[in-house]
């Protein structure tokens, strides 16, 4: 049976005449309200009451047959995710730190109470879903007029408290386009030590939603300025560092192909790419005769990115798509230069496979030169050979190329047993297909083994 789907509209009238019918005040509060405020589309809500909101939020799922709701008892909330809206209901609770944890000893408090422990004043707002009143003590709607992060307490305690709030608002100021108030970030740089008993996994959260902007820099501008750059990225901080009075800066440079990159996809972990694609150029830098060079700086920057990616956490399959664009970020630009053939761009689609698309973008990414008609002039080098390639691959299907025939066909026709010489023969087909030479299909590939058997055992036997 079909899921139905659900508005957070919807929802928040069930909630509202669930709450009214149990006579029990209930406030939106929250990323949901902050981001209505803004005009912004939001599906995860969050509701607050002073009464239990477990018992209420079993109650509510049941009345309208919704999912149980999934308990966590120790912080008094539960979660139901309702039709693709997720639900959080919490009992409004007032929270102390222990200095070596992130994890607080929970009692229960006002709503009052409660707005003052939340990490923002842009996410203090409530609203009353029974009268409609807004309650603002922190003044959290004019800080959103006036595009402000700021704390509604005392900064240093807000961030010694919760350390991962530092990076959370520099996440918002960058999503958002807000300024930091000055007071919050002396709070932030005070307390960038403690960020040691955050996980790792909340950490790399965090900066992947940075990142998950439109323009990140200003994140990483922020963390740079705050001093978590280097304890969290030393890698990319290390690019701040001027490497030659006639180099480029590799700091801005990197932020900018970052800002790039984010303006042609959406894709995360292509932007991590764009953010990591120049770490090898420290390790990788001589000056002889005036002139710089970074000689073979992705392979090295492909080796520190897979240690950052295993550090941070991320995923198998992403930590090898990071590399691999890494790795061969320089290639579409030599295309370019060289005006290759056909059967060159077939080898290179062969050897690129699906990724020589995110490949392009890092590469039209990494133009940053101040002059646009030469922006302009490469970007259309780069379109002129990604064109080729589309239209080659369309006809040929390279990027999921497969030969036709299987090594069980290459054994009946060749005479041979299981071996190394089975797989030099696919390979020789292959080789062939890719100049163009030979179709790609079952019945021309063994037309062609038939006819051309003594050739093709000269070749192997010559390559032995």
């Amino acid at each position: 049976m079909k899921k139905k789907n659900y508005s957070p509209e919807d929802v928040l009238y069930k909630i509202k005449q669930f709450a009214k019918k149990k006579n029990i005040q209930v406030f939106l509060v929250g990323g949901y309200l902050r981001d209505k405020i803004l005009k912004k589309k939001n599906k995860d809500i969050d509701i607050v009451m002073e009464n239990d909101a477990l018992a209420f939020s079993k109650e509510f799922a049941s009345e309208y047959r919704f999912q149980p709701p999934v308990f966590y008892g120790k912080f008094g909330t539960s979660m139901i995710e309702i039709g693709g809206v997720k639900v959080e209901f919490a009992t409004a609770r007032k929270e102390s730190y222990p200095e070596e944890s992130r994890k607080p000893y929970v009692d229960k408090a006002t709503i009052e109470e409660d707005c003052s422990r939340r990490d923002f004043t842009i996410n203090t707002i409530m609203e009353n879903l029974i009268t409609g009143e807004i309650v603002d003590i922190f003044e959290g709607k004019q800080d959103l007029k006036n595009k402000i992060v700021r704390t509604p307490i005392n900064p240093n305690k807000t961030f010694y408290d919760d350390p991962l709030r530092i990076l959370r608002g520099i996440r918002f100021a960058t999503k958002l386009r807000f300024d930091i108030e000055e007071e919050t970030i002396e709070g932030m740089k005070k307390n960038v030590s403690r960020l040691k008993i955050v996980s790792q996994e909340r950490i790399t959260d965090e900066v992947l939603k940075t990142i998950d902007s439109y323009v990140p820099s200003k994140g990483f501008y922020l963390m740079e300025e705050i001093g978590i750059l280097n304890l969290i990225l030393p890698e990319v901080s290390e690019l701040k560092k001027q490497v030659a009075e006639n180099c480029k800066e590799l700091f801005p440079h990197t932020l900018k192909v970052m800002d790039n990159t984010s303006r042609r996809t959406r894709n995360v972990y292509l932007k991590f790419a764009a953010l990591l694609h120049d770490i090898g150029k420290p390790k990788t830098f001589k000056e002889e005769n005036g002139k710089v060079s970074f000689h073979r700086h992705e392979f090295v920057g492909e080796r520190m990115a897979y240690k950052i990616c295993k550090r941070m956490k991320i995923s198998d399959e992403h930590t090898q798509f990071i590399c691999f664009l890494i790795r061969h970020h320089l290639r579409p630009h030599l295309l370019a230069k060289e005006n290759p053939t056909d059967s060159a761009l077939r080898r290179f689609i062969r050897e690129i496979g699906k990724n020589f698309k995110p490949l392009f973008v890092l590469a039209k990414s990494d133009i940053t030169s101040g002059n646009p008609a030469r922006v302009e002039e490469a970007i259309a080098g780069l379109d002129f050979i990604q064109k080729r390639m589309e239209e080659i691959n369309k006809k040929d299907k390279l990027t999921s190329f497969k030969l036709a025939i299987d090594g069980y066909k290459v054994m009946e026709i060749m005479d041979f047993r299981e071996g190394r010489e089975v797989g030099l023969v696919k390979n020789y087909l292959e080789e062939i297909v890719l100049d163009g030479a030979l179709g790609n299909r079952k019945r021309e590939l063994t037309k062609y083994l038939k006819e051309n058997r003594d050739i093709i055992l000269e070749s192997i036997i010559g390559k032995k």
